[in-house]
């Protein structure tokens, strides 16, 4: 008795993996440049974020009625290409990282758009 179960859940081990359907892997190449860009994306959206961290950001945005965290939500809505015009924004601010009334308005009125569109 302890053979012929033996025997028949063996069979049906056999049968069911026969009957699972094989597995495919694909593998593509991507282009250098196609790595590259996914690469900036990330980087823009990565100085993007470290941006909005400041403390003194924060505090801007604040006293203007914006919520931190909703704009941190909107920046991750950002195309590649306003991503990047905003990451280039945010490098030609001059050294000390202080923020011209216009430049924190070009910002915000950025993260607005993107909800609207959303």
């Amino acid at each position: 008795m302890k053979r012929l179960t033996l025997m028949s859940s063996t069979a049906l081990i056999l049968i069911c993996l026969a009957l699972l359907p094989a597995a495919t892997a694909q593998a593509g190449l991507i282009s250098t440049q196609e790595a590259i860009a996914t690469q900036q994306i990330q980087d823009d959206h990565a100085k993007i974020e470290a941006f909005l961290s400041q403390a003194t950001v924060a505090d801007e945005m604040q006293s203007l009625g914006v919520d931190p965290a909703t704009a941190r939500a909107r920046v991750k809505a950002l195309t590649a290409e306003e991503a990047a015009q905003l990451s280039q924004r945010i490098d030609s601010l001059p050294a000390g990282g202080a923020l011209s009334g216009t430049d924190f308005l070009l910002i915000l009125l950025i993260v607005i758009v993107v909800a609207i569109l959303l």
